[in-house]
């Protein structure tokens, strides 16, 4: 349940008549498909907390061990949603994948400094906690996650077909970020340099833009901020601008600490912690990579799934007050973060080494192009129905959960020079012909998908059936997505509305040329060679113009957050379908790699 401090303010939300109708017709609530009855799904209840769990009498986790004790629960003056405050109880598929891990002697040696700093830093916590979040259940959630990361790398490692890694792609080597200068001064009232790590509070704002969240502190986008730092290291000279960002960034904001503030942020600083321990596992040694997408391991899918959603630190992002949802619904929100995400960093994650993707470890090698879009079609209709799962439970449950998965896509696509977005696509468009044929058969399928029972099936269960080809029961379709259905297609009427997708006038010539570039100028045959690379551009500087003119206002305000569900509507459509086709080529035919003159 959730008091009157955390209501969301339905009127701000802004959904159309027909979208509304589609909330009111839709029955999700009492046909949602228990995550129970998913593939290799029998649940067993176990309990909760850090004892009992991943255990089965082995071995040496320097993590279980006695440390300080966990406050009890407290009151809390926001919200009740669990034991504690602001962490419901783990999801029974959870709690059963947790229990039933056995990490192997390797695992448990390569993790086990790393693990232990972890503990520390748990330990940390423990001794100055607030009595809000279960630090138990954090711990054992990110632990596990460590070791099962670890495991992926080793498995990855066994490959006798490397990739040669493609280091320039690497977050500590690429450049072109400084379209994000402006918003990071907005967001965080710091110059952030590098200004790569204003990805982690734009994404922030993408989030708080869910539900117009008119609660927030510059403390939380500093934090976001932060979480750039371990992620974006390298070993180069783009660790002292690292370390210079983070030394400003304390010292110019005193109330990050909670003891100054008042405030329970510890939420920020456990995902800081996990960071940390899975960025120096990664580094331990140099690890091989296979070429190919599909990964070999010997891991259970529930395993790889819980991981990647944990490794997404979106509980961090989740909610306004921290609040974990790691339930049922708030898993697949989890999951939902990760899955846009690991869609377009396929291509960049096989040529940089990245193992933690679900399309390299859930879905076979050795596909035909027609099996592997018939996975994509899946896995796209899947996440579109957990978007508007979120929103629904926005809308009926006052849960702001769904903001996560609702806005990965933009994440994305907020930084197109560094990830090559269309250089990359480019690529692929020239190597294969039916490219745009091949994309609009699988957004057909996907769309064909979105029904009712569709609706009703979680998105652990579609990102299951992907793998299998799988069939919904037949349903009537929702309506839910009439108008990204129509901006995919045409969206020409929409786009010439004084107030474009609803920005306020001075950003809407951004809104029209975004859409006009990643649509009509898309499709557009006879482009000049190198198209891609000025689309990069293009793209970066509209953001960058956006960012320029809605940091003139100095404080965040509801134009900052119109402008972002816009933008993260645009980073949904077209270009974003086009990578699950990318993805699909990938599978079935293998990456190419992109090269510079």
């Amino acid at each position: 349940m959730a008091s009157a401090a955390v209501v969301i303010n339905k009127r701000k939300l802004r959904y159309t008549g027909e979208a509304l109708a589609a909330f009111k017709s839709s029955k999700v609530d009492d046909n949602l498909v228990s995550h129970a009855t998913c593939p290799d799904h029998d649940v067993e209840h176990v309990t909760n907390g850090l004892n009992g769990l991943c255990q089965h009498g082995t071995v040496n986790r320097v993590w279980d061990v006695n440390g300080s004790e966990t406050r009890p629960p407290q009151p809390a003056p926001g919200r009740h949603i669990g034991t504690y405050p602001l962490t419901t109880n783990l999801a029974p598929w959870v709690k059963k994948a947790v229990e039933h891990y056995k990490p192997t002697d390797e695992v448990l040696e390569l993790v086990k400094p790393f693990a232990a700093a972890f503990h520390e830093a748990l330990d940390q916590e423990r001794k100055s906690s607030h009595g809000l979040h279960d630090l138990n259940a954090i711990e054992l959630t990110y632990q596990c996650t460590l070791e099962i990361g670890a495991a992926i790398i080793l498995a990855a490692d066994a490959t006798d077909d490397p990739v040669q890694p493609q280091l320039e792609l690497h977050a500590s080597r690429a450049g072109g970020d400084d379209h994000f200068t402006p918003w990071g001064k907005l967001l965080t009232k710091l110059d952030c340099d590098p200004p790569i790590i204003v990805q982690f509070p734009f994404y922030l704002l993408l989030c708080q833009s869910f539900t117009f969240e008119p609660n927030w502190h510059r403390e939380d986008y500093v934090y976001a901020a932060l979480t750039g730092v371990d992620w974006t290291k390298g070993q180069n000279k783009f660790n002292q601008r690292i370390a210079a960002f983070e030394a400003l960034a304390w010292a110019s904001l005193p109330s990050l600490d909670d003891k100054r503030s008042g405030e329970d942020r510890s939420f920020w600083r456990c995902a800081l912690a996990y960071l940390r321990a899975m960025n120096d596992t990664e580094n331990a040694r140099k690890f091989k990579t296979p070429r190919t997408a599909a990964i070999k391991h010997d891991l259970h899918p529930d395993h790889v799934i819980l991981a990647r959603a944990f490794d997404t630190i979106g509980s961090a992002y989740m909610c306004r007050d921290g609040a974990a949802w790691l339930d049922d619904e708030g898993m697949d929100s989890l999951i939902g973060s990760a899955v846009p995400n690991d869609v377009m960093d396929l291509h960049t994650d096989i040529f940089t080494g990245e193992t933690r993707n679900l399309l390299r470890l859930l879905y076979p090698p050795n596909q035909t192009i027609e099996q592997t879009l018939s996975i994509n079609s899946t896995i796209l209709s899947s996440m579109l129905c957990e978007i508007f799962r979120g929103h629904h439970r926005a809308w009926k449950h006052n849960r702001e959960d769904g903001r996560i998965s609702s806005t990965s896509p933009p994440y994305s696509f907020s930084r197109a020079r560094h990830r090559r977005i269309f250089e990359t696509m480019e690529v692929y468009i020239n190597q294969y012909p039916k490219f745009w044929e091949w994309t609009w058969e699988l957004y057909r399928m996907a769309k064909a998908q979105i029904t009712e029972a569709g609706l009703a099936e979680p998105l652990i269960c579609g990102l299951k059936r992907a793998a299998v080809h799988g069939k919904l029961p037949d349903s009537p379709p929702n309506n839910f997505f009439h108008l990204w259905y129509d901006m995919v297609e045409d969206g020409t009427d929409q786009l010439a509305k004084k107030s474009p997708l609803g920005v306020s006038e001075d950003v809407a010539h951004i809104i029209r040329e975004t859409h006009s570039l990643w649509h009509q100028q898309l499709l557009e045959e006879g482009k000049e060679p190198g198209w891609g690379r000025e689309f990069d551009i293009k793209s970066d500087k509209l953001l960058g113009e956006a960012g320029e003119i809605l940091a003139a206002r100095e404080d965040i305000s509801d134009d900052a957050y119109k402008f972002t569900v816009a933008y993260g509507r645009l980073s949904m459509a077209l270009p974003y379908i086009a990578y699950h086709t990318i993805d699909a080529i990938i599978m079935a035919f293998g990456a190419i790699p992109v090269s510079r003159g």
